[in-house]
C-alpha cells in the first residue's frame, strides 16, 4: 500500500512540475510538518558558526533524509529520482513555510 503511495506521489510530482519532496512535506498535516522541522532544525545551533551555505546544505540533506526514510527509500535512491537533490529540498521547505504562513 505504502510503495503505491509513493508511486502515486512520484508520478505527481512530475505532472505538476514540482519537487517529490515538496509533494511529500505538502501530504503532511501541518502537525506532522512542524515535526519534521523541527527534526531538522535541532542542532542548528551546532551551525551558527558556519557560513550560510553550509547550514542551507545541511538542512537540505536532513529534509533529503527524512523524505527517503519516510518513503522507505535510502538517500540514494531518493536523490536519483530528483534533478537537483539540495535544491530540491530547500523548494520543498521554502514551499512549506509559504504554505504555512
Amino acid at each position: 500500500m505504502k510503495e503505491s503511495a509513493n508511486i502515486l506521489l512520484v508520478v505527481r510530482a512530475m505532472q505538476e512540475q514540482r519537487s517529490i519532496i515538496t509533494e511529500w512535506l505538502l501530504g503532511k498535516s501541518k502537525k506532522r510538518r512542524y515535526e519534521i522541522l523541527d527534526v531538522v532544525g535541532a542542532h542548528s545551533g551546532e551551525m551558527s558558526s558556519m557560513p550560510i551555505e553550509g547550514v542551507l546544505e545541511q538542512f537540505a540533506a536532513r529534509i533529503l533524509t527524512a523524505c527517503a526514510e519516510d518513503m522507505g527509500l535510502s538517500t540514494m535512491e531518493l536523490a536519483g529520482l530528483l534533478r537537483e537533490p539540495r535544491k530540491d529540498a530547500l523548494a520543498g521547505l521554502i514551499t512549506v513555510v509559504q504554505d504555512d504562513v
